[in-house]
């Protein structure tokens, strides 16, 4: 080879490297380790729902998702997880909940993999962080975590019960989830805070439940006859509100209920004049996490925008006044939900992420 001939091959070479480093990343393939039910089971469509709105936002963003149901079981979430850390051909991302605490052992799982984890809804207790340190710490493929203000959100709906029980004194009986699940304290946690920053009222008794419309209706049986004087009734998803609203018709008290989800059936409920309100979205978490993968793929790292540990505040509360228009914004619509706007990749701008639902669930 002459050196004329050299240099053209060089020159050759160079330009494909020149076009492969301009060229964008292959599209990210994900997998969610989804710890809910693919069908009703009477606990609610939280997890179907998240799933939904991931697989929009996946579509949005043309990424690769797959998901996985653990049917409410922690013990084939974990077989779960092991068999996708030993796939030959693994994801490049995987997002997991720490259902049932189990996101440690999910960590373990995945420490020699090339996989990527982003944690969602459930963040690990602060003894489980103590143990086994924070994001891309000891666990380098951790690489964020992305979860509700559980605080904020039954904070709001306290706000909006407290506003339409007008001047009376809050009495307050409440059922929240199950012990083994952080969601559940924390948004007990909001309404001790409403009422200890307002000063408004009581907190009678709190009970814990298992989620579904069957044990609300018991829980509230029992705990309007225990307090008679019991004025609101909340419940940490709308499975249990609307069975407590079943407790509540039977007896024929009056009180305000409301729930954790914005469901479509709790909408239902409003429309026709039973629960008072639910605040919620909660099912948007899995969205928000494919747009922060999508833009961490994409190397804008969204550690550098708020941490790698985001607390987001982006519920909605729904009432009787805007359950219909909530209902045909996000239900209802004939197209899937855009949700490109919340990416810095496509609009870049400074400051950190905005996940506010206003974009979504504007009057048009």
């Amino acid at each position: 080879m002459d050196r004329r001939t050299a240099l053209s091959a060089g020159a050759g070479l160079l330009c494909v490297a020149r076009q492969a480093l301009s060229m964008p990343p292959a599209p990210p393939r994900v997998v969610f380790l989804n710890p809910g039910e693919p069908v009703e089971r009477g606990k609610g469509p939280q997890w179907r729902m998240t799933a939904r709105f991931m697989a929009d936002a996946a579509r949005t963003f043309g990424m690769q998702l797959e998901v996985l149901f653990a049917e409410r079981d922690h013990l084939l979430m974990l077989r779960q997880a092991e068999s996708v850390a030993q796939r030959s051909n693994p994801p490049d991302y995987v997002v997991i909940v720490n259902e049932k605490l189990t996101a440690p052992q999910m960590l373990e799982m995945f420490a020699d993999t090339p996989v990527k984890i982003l944690l969602i809804h459930n963040d690990l207790t602060p003894e489980q962080r103590r143990l086994v340190g924070n994001e891309r710490e000891r666990f380098r493929q951790w690489i964020g975590t992305a979860t509700t203000d559980e605080v904020r959100t039954e904070y709001r709906l306290m706000e909006e019960l407290c506003r339409q029980l007008g001047d009376h004194e809050p009495r307050v009986i409440g059922i929240t989830g199950d012990r083994g699940t952080p969601v559940s304290m924390e948004r007990a946690q909001g309404v001790s805070d409403f009422i200890a920053h307002t000063g408004r009222g009581e907190i009678l008794q709190l009970a814990f439940g298992d989620w579904s419309e069957a044990d609300g209706e018991v829980k509230a049986s029992v705990l309007l006859s225990r307090y008679p004087q019991a004025n609101i009734l909340w419940a940490a998803n709308d499975s249990m509100a609307l069975g407590a609203m079943r407790a509540v018709k039977a007896r024929g008290a009056r009180v305000l209920v409301g729930g954790t989800g914005a469901w479509p059936d709790a909408l239902t409920s409003m429309a026709e004049g039973g629960l008072a309100a639910s605040v919620g979205s909660h099912f948007f978490i899995g969205a928000w996490a494919m747009v922060l993968l999508h833009d961490y793929h994409h190397g804008v790292d969204f550690a550098r925008q708020g941490g790698p540990s985001q607390k987001l505040d982006y519920m909605y509360v729904v009432n009787r006044d805007n359950a219909r228009h909530y209902d045909q914004a996000v239900y209802k619509r004939d197209e899937a939900l855009d949700f490109s706007v919340y990416s810095k990749v496509r609009h870049p701008k400074a400051g950190g992420y905005d996940f506010k639902l206003a974009p979504l669930v504007r009057k048009r």
